[in-house]
């Protein structure tokens, strides 16, 4: 049974990932960097400046 633990903690992956959000009245840029040694920064586009596209950002980078 301790065994069978590690092996499920050894699998959790844990992501650290940098978000940039230069925020407008009508719209925000966004871009974001992972944290890994020569990472590149990656341009994400633009956004409305509400909570539903905020939201579905936040659902987007959850995957990374």
């Amino acid at each position: 049974m301790c065994q069978q633990y590690k092996t499920e903690a050894s699998m959790i992956k844990h992501n650290i990932v940098f978000i940039g959000l230069d925020t407008h009245k009508s719209f925000t840029e966004m871009a974001y960097i992972e944290d890994q040694r020569g990472a590149k920064s990656t341009h994400l586009g633009k956004i409305l400046s509400n909570k539903t596209a905020f939201k579905k950002l936040g659902r987007q980078l959850q995957s990374k």
